[in-house]
């Protein structure tokens, strides 16, 4: 018999190893496991990351921190807003309603009052309050040697971002009588505390819901009635109308009737009352950030009896 061709033989060899399928249809088969060609099947089967699939990563990081940090400071919000009503209910259990006797004259009567308060702090002159809202706060009011004291701190004299609302410097308060204008600061904070209430007073409904301020001093209670409101730039209040300067405080007749005038002018609140030379008034001022840095300034005139 004859011998067969050895490169027939060669050539069947070669086909019976060949893969069942070619490297682009299956590239994973390896059915001689040849190491070679699993390392360079490993390599065309990596993944490759495009630089889209870096951003939407960096992105996705970035977003996540941010809600972190948000979710945080709102936190952070939330716990401070709770400490501030448990100071101020602690505070307010400190007033003694029941001193008054009638047996003596106001001022004496609101000293014992008042008396808890004026020990844990000299600087403490006042409540107020707006029924019916979170504005329920005690007044402070310092020498000029100590200008804006309060604005950063609490009862105590601690620092602390929301304040304490507190009376003008140049506004006199006691017993032998009292500025015809008392003007008191108090932050806006965007939770509604302290003075954030005040802004309500925009609208119409708000200032038919409350329409009185509760302002009770060391030297007497007092309520007043709420006769304008009106938000006012920095700018304007500087050059046009500066409501808050000291002749604007302890008013003579002309000086009256040209901040009733301007006040009226501005309000975004129609009361329908007009005070008169003569009558005590009271303003409240806060920030304003509809009108970038302004002011949203609260006025009321005392009722009597």
């Amino acid at each position: 018999m004859a011998e067969r061709d050895p490169r027939r033989r060669s050539a069947a060899r070669e086909q019976e190893a060949a893969p069942l399928f070619s490297e682009g249809e299956r590239m994973f088969y390896d059915q001689d496991h040849d190491t070679e060609y699993q390392k360079k099947g490993r390599r065309k089967g990596r993944k490759k990351h495009s630089g889209s699939d870096i951003l939407y990563t960096v992105a996705i990081i970035i977003f996540a921190l941010i809600f972190l940090v948000s979710g945080g400071m709102l936190l952070k919000r939330y716990l401070d807003d709770r400490q501030l009503e448990s100071d101020m209910a602690e505070l307010s259990s400190l007033i003694d309603d029941t001193a008054a006797t009638g047996e003596s004259d106001a001022a004496e009567d609101n000293s014992a009052k008042f008396a808890r308060l004026l020990e844990r702090n000299a600087d403490f002159i006042g409540w107020i309050s707006i029924e019916g809202t979170n504005l329920d706060y005690p007044v402070m009011q310092t020498g000029t040697d100590r200008t804006d004291y309060y604005l950063r701190r609490d009862f105590n004299g601690e620092y602390d971002n929301y304040g304490t609302p507190y009376l003008d410097e140049d506004c006199t308060l006691g017993a032998d009588g009292q500025s015809s204008n008392l003007i008191i600061y108090g932050h806006n904070m965007k939770t509604g505390t302290v003075f954030g209430s005040l802004t309500g007073y925009k609208e119409a409904s708000y200032y038919d819901e409350h329409p009185l301020i509760q302002f009770d001093t060391l030297y007497g209670d007092g309520s007043y009635e709420v006769f304008a409101a009106f938000p006012i730039g920095i700018d304007t209040a500087s050059t046009e109308f500066p409501y808050n300067q000291s002749y604007y405080i302890d008013m003579d007749e002309q000086h009256f009737n040209d901040f009733i005038s301007q006040v009226k002018s501005r309000s975004t609140v129609d009361s329908g009352i007009t005070p008169v030379y003569g009558d005590q008034l009271l303003t409240l001022s806060t920030c304003e950030y509809s009108v970038g840095d302004g002011r949203f300034v609260v006025c009321a005139r005392k009722v009597e009896g």
